[in-house]
């Protein structure tokens, strides 16, 4: 077992800070002025009008000047705040605060994966530096699909860990790969490509043969494949149409491999424009990589080799996932900065603990203040999003 990055008294103070948001956002009636976000919470609300039965089969409703049923991807990322509003929580607003429990759960889980590879110090102060960045700003309280889906990312990797040891863990790696499934379709690649090179580099040096977790995707492939039959089957009888083949042909009519001759500059320019993400969204800490390869020019493969082992897997990991990202997303003539989240996660997180080797200082003076201040990280999330709610509407998008 790591060691614990959180105290006790963390744990009960960060749930009382959930708490407390949570009843500013049903007090205040929340709503966020992100297109993507407003359209979720309203679909959401709307369901909560019907049967259970009709969940799977959201409709525009006159969304985003829209009617029809809603297949930009499956239904999933409705299920959860539609299942508070209906127990009789305000609609709208229970979709922020399904979004901030699932971010404040990533925070954690990322905290737990760095305590795991670098120590308990770099767990604690990762999980502050982390909220401190443009993306985290961005997407501090929304009700859309990035949180859900690095959520359903670091779920996989914290149980191909476990799956080295014990089958018991098997049912995590289906349940989140197929969450995943149901929340963005055909972006659960991006979570296998996570699992790939976490299988594969070992960052946490768990013990136990490759082959379990492997297996463990292998047959979370075949839950997912059981659970979208159902689903399609379900949704014909609802609705008189499936829905697997409107949907892979409107998520895959954009895809466009690139070709040397056509289509290499729109390749170059979609790579360019996740790489200009990939910079400024985990900025400072994507600033502090690039910091440390200059650094360690000249001498570059000198500095890797000195690096500890669990440093330089977990770095490997970061930049490999980035890179892969960017590679899997830049030929589709779709293109967004929300679909780099996670990488832009990946980045910050190996970022942060690179500024804390490069500026011991800074380092130092982080662990003597979270040494004064009770429960740093919490009231760190507590002041950042109280101050989302009530500046938000003043503040411009970064």
């Amino acid at each position: 077992m790591p060691p614990r990055f959180l105290s006790a008294r963390d744990l009960w103070i960060w749930g009382v800070s959930f708490a407390l948001v949570s009843a500013l956002l049903y007090a205040t009636g929340f709503a966020s002025d992100d297109p993507d976000s407003a359209l979720y919470a309203n679909i959401s609300a709307r369901l909560a009008e019907g049967p259970v039965s009709r969940w799977i089969a959201p409709e525009w409703w006159g969304n985003w000047d829209s009617d029809g049923l809603f297949r930009e991807h499956p239904a999933g990322v409705y299920f959860l705040p539609t299942a508070l509003a209906s127990l009789g929580f305000p609609a709208v607003p229970s979709a922020y605060v399904v979004g901030i429990a699932l971010g404040l759960a990533s925070l954690l889980l990322i905290g737990h994966l760095v305590t795991r590879i670098c120590g308990a110090a770099d767990g604690r102060a990762a999980i502050v530096l982390l909220q401190l960045m443009p993306v985290a700003f961005l997407f501090r309280i929304r009700a859309n699909h990035e949180y859900p889906m690095l959520l359903c990312l670091l779920l996989t990797l914290v149980a191909l860990d476990g799956v080295r040891q014990s089958w018991r863990w098997l049912p995590v790696v289906a349940v989140a790969l197929t969450a995943a499934l149901l929340v963005k379709g055909v972006f659960v690649l991006l979570i296998f490509v996570a699992a790939g090179l976490w299988i594969l580099i070992n960052p946490s040096r768990e013990r136990g043969p490759n082959w379990r977790p492997i297996a463990a995707c292998v047959a979370a492939i075949g839950v997912m494949a059981g659970v979208a039959y159902v689903y399609d089957v379900a949704y014909l009888r609802l609705t008189g149409e499936t829905f697997w083949w409107h949907y892979w042909h409107r998520q895959m009519a954009p895809l466009s491999v690139a070709t040397p001759l056509d289509d290499a500059l729109t390749l170059a320019r979609h790579a360019g424009f996740y790489l200009v993400r990939l910079l400024w969204h985990p900025a400072p800490w994507s600033f502090a990589l690039a910091i440390a390869a200059w650094r360690a020019r000249g001498q570059l493969i000198a500095t890797w080799r000195g690096l500890p082992d669990p440093s330089r897997r977990g770095l490997l990991f970061a930049v490999a996932f980035a890179a892969l990202s960017i590679g899997v997303l830049s030929p589709a003539s779709r293109f967004a900065e929300r679909y780099a989240f996670s990488a832009s996660y990946a980045i910050a997180t190996a970022g942060a603990v690179i500024a804390l080797r490069l500026w011991p200082r800074f380092a130092s003076k982080l662990s003597a203040l979270d040494a004064v201040v009770p429960a740093l990280p919490a009231l760190l999330w507590l002041g950042l999003m109280v101050g989302r709610v009530v500046l938000g509407p003043f503040v411009p998008r970064i």
